[in-house]
């Protein structure tokens, strides 16, 4: 039997309000028709991990859609075609040295139609994590690979992750400069700032999932909660009816080492700490 979900070393993430609010940041941007959202949040707050579990979980949209991510790499520069190429090598896709920018663009064209029919679809968004790493040409790029979906009768929706530093400013500008107007309109007017845990309610929810809403074994019917305080659970012991016990150590916590009593608790702290009393304590 595999080592349990939780004691793994990279744990598998779980739907959480955050999580929710995005996803009907993402929906209202797809029904407005625009070909881009930017979202933003501040470090360790959980937007990978929100990523992670969208990619893998393709049931929040209404309809049938193909999803993927891409990963921005840190460059000073990027040569023309390197964008594509960028993409192709995330989805394995190997092409000759002597391929031109227009063959690249061409393959993932016809790899995105793919994919979207394969899912009985029009529709593919694109998780672009650390897009702040972007240059303002790769911006055109997109909008040509936009152009060329578009004509053939597909929507590309492209999610622009980026980091925010302590000020809740971008660390690294979104766009260098002053993008034109094509660009702003199709990716960069919808934007949506990716928080963390806000109040008991919040904290009671991301709890919850892991007494009803998580299995392991698989088909086992047996939750977290469950398999980590079998005896507990089975008298009626929920973990989430510890959501404001434990939001008040936090409190104190804080107030303790002075830190601002107005907050929104990081998914990653979160995580740790719930997964840490599980495991350890229950």
């Amino acid at each position: 039997m595999s080592l349990h979900p939780c004691l793994q070393r990279l744990r598998p993430p779980f739907a959480t309000r955050p999580i929710e609010r995005l996803v009907n940041a993402i929906r209202s941007a797809v029904e407005a028709e625009y070909r881009g959202i930017v979202v933003y949040g501040m470090a360790r707050f959980g937007k990978s991990w929100a990523v992670k579990y969208l990619v893998n979980n393709p049931s929040w949209m209404d309809e049938s859609f193909y999803c993927t991510n891409v990963i921005v790499p840190k460059s000073h520069k990027r040569s023309e075609g390197a964008f594509f190429s960028l993409w192709l090598e995330r989805f394995s896709m190997a092409l000759p040295e002597r391929s031109t920018p227009l063959d690249r663009l061409a393959r993932l064209r016809n790899y995105l139609i793919s994919k979207c029919n394969e899912h009985n679809t029009d529709l593919a968004v694109v998780f672009m994590d650390e897009a702040q790493r972007l240059f303002p040409e790769d911006y055109e790029h997109l909008a040509t690979l936009d152009n060329e979906l578009a004509d053939r009768g597909y929507m590309l929706m492209v999610v622009f992750v980026i980091q925010s530093d302590f000020s809740g400013t971008v660390m690294e500008r979104i766009y260098d400069g002053n993008p034109p107007p094509h660009i702003r309109g199709r990716f960069l007017i919808r934007r949506h700032e990716f928080g963390g845990l806000n109040g008991v309610e919040e904290i009671d929810h991301a709890l919850g999932r892991m007494d009803v809403h998580t299995e392991w074994p698989a088909n086992s019917k047996v939750s977290y909660s469950q398999h980590f305080a079998e005896k507990a659970f089975l008298d009626g012991w929920r973990f989430r009816g510890h959501a404001a016990q434990l939001l008040d150590k936090a409190n104190e916590l804080r107030q303790a080492n002075r830190l601002p009593q107005i907050w929104t608790w990081p998914m990653k702290s979160f995580e740790v700490c719930i997964n840490f009393l599980l495991t350890n304590i229950a």
